[in-house]
């Protein structure tokens, strides 16, 4: 097995295990991923397909499970940090 490098410079990535070596994935180091930031986009209402691709294993949801989007997660964090600030006073 190879150690696990970064995709842009490649620079071994002592952090990551060995055994992700063979893994699919593209790895980058810190001091790249801050030269090169790459925006991520979050579609949180994007309209899911009727049908799923061919041969893509889909997990079905349960029924009863309750969805949150960010900004109500958001919400709540600042809620718990307000009361752990209320507490400590």
């Amino acid at each position: 097995m190879s150690a696990v490098t970064c995709v842009e410079c490649g620079k071994p990535l002592d952090k990551i295990p060995v055994w992700l070596a063979d893994v699919r994935v593209k790895f980058t180091c810190e001091d790249c991923r801050v030269k090169h930031r790459t925006p991520i986009v979050i579609m949180d209402d994007a309209p899911l397909a009727e049908e799923p691709p061919e041969g893509l294993d889909v997990i079905e949801r349960e029924e009863g499970l309750e969805t949150t989007s960010l900004e109500e997660l958001a919400q709540e964090e600042e809620q718990v940090a307000k009361e752990e600030e209320e507490e400590r006073e």
